[in-house]
This record gives C-alpha cells, structure tokens and sequence, in this order.
C-alpha cells in the first residue's frame, strides 16, 4: 500500500499507482505506525478492611446468668414460658393474716390478686433446662406474656419465692401493680404498738391509765343503774 507524502487526506493506494491522483506527488510505501501504548503506572490496590467480628458474636452469644443472689435476694434473667394468674376474695382480716404469715401485700379492693409464672434460663439462644417458679401480687394480666425476656428480683419466703420488682426487656418498662400496702409494714405497725404497750406498762402510766378507765366505768354503770332503779320504780 502507498500513501501520498503531501495530502492529509489519510488516503492509501494500491501499490501499481506511482502518482497522487490529487496534487500529483510520487506516492510513497505506507508504513503502519506502531502503536505504543502508554505505560500506567501500577496503581496501588487497597484492600478492605476485614473486621473481625467472631469476638464480637461470642460476646453476643454469651448467655446471661440465670440466678444471681445479691444480699437476701434473688435476681433472675430469662424467659417467660408459663403464666398462671388467680383472683380471690379476701375480706379485710384475711388479707392482714397473708400479709403478717404468707408475705402478700395488702390489696385493696374485694379481690387479691396471683400470677405464678416460670422463667426459664438462656443458653447460647436456646432455653436452657434452669428454670424457675415465681409469685406476683397484683393485677398485671396481660402486661407479660409468654417468650417475653424479663429481669426479676424476688425474696425467698419458705419454698416460695416471691417478686418484689419485675422488668421487662420487651417494653423496656417497669412492671408495677396498683397500689398496695406491703407486708413488711404491717409488721413494723405491730412492733411499734407492742413496744407502745411495754413502755406504758414499765412506766406505771398504763396502770394508772387503767385504774382511770376502771373508775370511770364504775361511776358511769352505778349512775346508769340509779337511773334504772328511780325510772323503774315508777
């Protein structure tokens, strides 16, 4: 192939033809240019970052501990797998003998309210086979329910152990009843009426109270009586 020296027409030729057609010039053999191609320089990969996070899903994965004993009571992680709730009528007296024998506080209202229901440990996400029966005083149906993750503290009393506050991971709320009056502070009114009674004893005033209360009622029966007899008569 040829080419000619003076068009820029980039225009090739058979090899028979000796002149450009155009301007007339004698053509020239076409050299194919050799293609350099342009070195880049090696760019430098940047690798991602790969995070470790096995430590991370152990620390994840870690059960917390189903019983924990801190002082007198007890706390409990884990889930919900029974509920149980009663509703009993109690008259007054009844309720002040649960609250100073069985540890129950005092509701108001004609009805007293139970929920028994069972926790059961964590193990690496599946229950484990710890597990545990607790006891709540109040009206809290419907505010947990079965799978629910809790947090308990409770009070052993005998065999039973009862709840003193309950939390729950689902809501995060605290779970409360309606107001009640607790059994410890029945308790704490009898020893202060009995040590009432023995200061007034050792101190001679509730002797001398009594001798007061004795000669009151005697004038009071014997004026009574006078009356009967001048009223009677007639």
């Amino acid at each position: 192939m040829k080419k000619c020296p003076n068009c820029n027409d980039f225009a090739l030729y058979d090899d028979d033809v000796a002149a450009c057609p155009i301007c007339g010039a004698s053509l020239v053999k076409y050299q194919r240019r050799s293609s350099t191609r342009v070195q880049s320089e090696p760019q430098e990969v940047i690798q991602p970052i790969v995070h470790d996070t096995e430590p991370e899903r152990r620390s994840n994965n870690i059960a917390p501990e189903f019983e924990t004993k801190q002082g007198l009571r007890y706390v409990y992680r884990g889930t919900v797998t029974e509920i149980s709730s009663q509703a009993r009528y109690h008259n007054r007296f009844k309720k002040i003998v649960n609250a100073l024998f069985r540890g129950e506080p005092y509701q108001f209202g004609n009805t007293s309210h139970e929920t028994v229901f069972r926790v059961e440990g964590f193990h690496d996400g599946l229950l484990s086979g710890r597990k545990r029966d607790l006891i709540y005083y109040g009206d809290i149906e419907g505010r947990i329910n079965y799978g629910d993750d809790v947090v308990v503290n409770a009070k052993k009393m005998g065999d039973r152990y009862i709840v003193t506050s309950l939390y729950s991971n689902e809501t995060e709320s605290q779970i409360k009843p309606p107001p009640q009056i607790p059994a410890l502070l029945f308790w704490i009114l009898i020893i202060a009426i009995a040590l009432g009674i023995f200061y007034l004893a050792s101190s001679g005033i509730l002797a001398s109270l009594l001798i007061k209360v004795a000669t009151y009622a005697i004038l009071i029966i014997g004026f009574l009586i006078f009356l009967g007899i001048i009223f009677g008569g007639k």
